[in-house]
């Protein structure tokens, strides 16, 4: 074998095994930004309450704006297209996975919160309101895991495009219908209602809340663009392995 194939596929490999582990962190992470509410957020109020939130909302903003331009860029058909062309398409997910995390992680670590302008707080202790809010939450992230996992989690992570390559089979994409292509290319994570669930069913909105909420629920709104087809699509798949799965139960007894 060619040293230039052998050392491409040692760096196929590190990206994957970066991006996968990378991603994993990142989920956890995010997991907890969005869904733990911060307590203490009353302790660090401070004594400019305008100039510190107005400061706090711009350099949010300014995050979240380097979120969508590098989501929104990296999916876009020209820089695909670029990667086809250089013949890099094998660790296009790859790299696509480690810069989201790694921009997630940035937006994370230096997110700034608003104490001083609270819309709503609800009282944590009381036990129904913490269960009826723990358990939203937790059905929510369980429909975006499971969603993932059932939409081909190795193809998204990129991890199948890497092996492919390796044992050289062609792309997995070819493999996938034309009907599937079009679904995933109009809605590669599945469940917009869980995502909006999470962003606004929050016990504290303070005014960076807010504006996550209301920023990342458009830019889903705009980006997810499923059309009838795509529904009738996935209700056709849905039925098909409702009946597959009945039909095993049934035989099993």
């Amino acid at each position: 074998m060619d040293i230039k194939q052998i050392l491409f596929d040692i760096i196929k490999i590190v990206l994957c095994g970066f991006g996968l582990i990378s991603t994993f962190y990142t989920v956890v992470e995010f997991t907890y930004f969005l869904s733990v509410p911060n307590h203490t957020i009353k302790l660090t109020i401070s004594r400019d309450p305008w100039l510190n939130t107005s400061w706090a909302l711009l350099v949010n903003m300014a995050l979240l704006s380097l979120f969508i331009l590098q989501h929104s860029l990296l999916a876009s058909s020209k820089i695909k297209g670029a990667f086809t062309s250089y013949g890099l398409q094998v660790i296009y997910r790859s790299l696509y996975v480690i810069t989201t995390s790694g921009i997630l992680l940035f937006l994370m670590n230096h997110w700034k919160s608003t104490p001083d302008v609270l819309l709503w707080e609800y009282n944590m202790d009381y036990r129904p309101i913490l269960w009826l809010y723990s358990s939203i939450h937790a059905v929510a992230w369980i429909i975006i895991y499971v969603g993932n996992i059932c939409t081909d989690v190795t193809e998204l992570l990129g991890i199948k495009q890497v092996y492919y390559s390796i044992v050289n089979l062609p792309d997995p994409n070819f493999r996938k219908s034309s009907q599937l292509q079009r679904l995933t290319a109009h809605m590669r994570h599945p469940s917009f209602l869980a995502f909006v669930l999470i962003f606004w069913l929050y016990p504290i909105m303070s005014l960076d809340r807010l504006l996550l909420a209301i920023i990342l629920t458009s830019y889903m709104y705009i980006a997810w663009n499923t059309d009838e087809r795509d529904y009738y699509y996935h209700k056709s798949q849905y039925e098909r392995k409702y009946h597959e799965l009945e039909r095993l139960h049934r035989y099993s007894y």
